[in-house]
């Protein structure tokens, strides 16, 4: 850890939580790479820090500040910030269908997917400017492929002219008069065969959802959504969300559900990050992680930096599933994010929630 890494976590213990920490506009910190931080910390004051919500306070006036740091930065009211266990007031009961379905999830697969992905090369969008070959369309080809094994209808949504290659996201979709979205980014921050968390467990624990069920038949249309350019400004998923838009099916997607850094496990916490306007869906899906899972959910908000954020825009009810930040993989954006250490029974657990959150919202029935 860097001598400002450092910093910034001591300020975090140090400081009070917002409600009682005074002076000053404070911010939701809406990026956490390591060099990120190592550039722009001096900048800043730690006024809250709980999993991946991050206030600060900026040292400097708001104007002064380096370009890329206001991008980063996110106004807030005290009553939007929530990080902590979820409560305990959403009762769910076991089913014993719901179980059945969540038993047909394999955690070698997840690996096996994962591993794949990881070893596809540079997997960053950037990539597409050097060749046609890169790693990023290696990996958005082997999405593609099997989706269409799964019995899915694919489509490569491309939304972007690179110099080598097109940007595109990769969707398999079953057709209905309402869906579920279920999204994974497969992009990287462009490290040769790593990415390994970040994201392709994500993307794995989503091509596992699929697998399982392409054995059901369901009330609801699905949509699983691979996509791009999630470390570029979450590109692909806003411009999917746009497309939908101008067809006039983003109305027709009822849930969403995100998956991004599923596999590192320390202390069995799983983060779920929404909006106050959805924290009661969130606190349903927490009751379910208590009741199929072994995980102990966390409650984020507000949301920021990943492929939800564009869902919940458009007024979708939409959650984040991700490792608890307070232990987060400590090779979160470097090289050394490869299969080692992993936790594929964790990702699995996770896979098996969304799953479980899906089955309370669709009539399933095994083909």
């Amino acid at each position: 850890m860097s001598k400002m890494l450092l910093s910034l976590s001591l300020l975090a213990l140090l400081l009070p939580p917002l409600s009682a920490a005074g002076g000053g506009d404070a911010y939701l910190l809406t990026e956490r790479d390591p060099f990120f931080l190592a550039r722009n910390g001096i900048y800043l004051s730690v006024a809250y820090d709980k999993g991946r919500t991050r206030l600060v306070r900026p040292l400097l006036p708001y104007d002064s500040l380096p370009a890329e740091l206001r991008a980063a930065l996110r106004p807030v009211a005290p009553g939007e910030v929530r990080n902590e266990p979820a409560g305990s007031f959403a009762k769910v009961e076991a089913d014993p269908a719901v179980r059945d379905l969540l038993s047909r999830v394999d955690p070698r697969n997840i690996s096996a997917w994962a591993e794949r992905l990881t070893m596809t090369g540079k997997r960053s969008a950037g990539a597409l400017d050097l060749s046609p070959a890169s790693g990023n369309r290696l990996a958005a080809d082997m999405i593609a492929d099997e989706l269409g094994r799964l019995g899915y209808a694919v489509e490569r949504h491309c939304y972007r002219t690179r110099k080598k290659d097109d940007e595109c996201n990769v969707a398999g979709r079953r057709e209905g008069e309402r869906y579920v979205l279920v999204a994974a980014h497969f992009d990287t921050v462009g490290h040769e065969n790593a990415g390994a968390d970040d994201n392709a467990s994500g993307a794995a624990a989503l091509l596992e959802m699929a697998r399982v069920l392409a054995a059901y038949r369901s009330d609801l249309g699905l949509i699983f959504l691979a996509a791009n350019g999630e470390e570029t400004g979450i590109a692909g998923s806003y411009a999917y969300a746009k497309k939908l838009r101008a067809s006039g099916e983003l109305s027709k997607v009822a849930w969403a559900i995100n998956m991004d850094m599923v596999a590192y496990n320390k202390d069995g916490v799983i983060e779920l990050e929404t909006n106050g306007e959805f924290a009661a869906h969130a606190e349903w899906v927490a009751a379910l992680a208590r009741v199929y899972t072994g995980m102990t959910p966390h409650i984020a908000m507000p949301a920021w930096g990943s492929d939800h954020v564009p869902f919940l825009e458009a007024g979708i009810p939409t959650y984040l599933s991700i490792e608890h930040w307070d232990d987060h993989n400590p090779c979160y954006h470097r090289p050394c994010d490869t299969m080692q250490g992993l936790d594929w029974d964790f990702a699995a657990d996770i896979a098996r929630l969304n799953l479980a959150v899906i089955a309370g919202k669709a009539r399933l029935t095994p083909n």
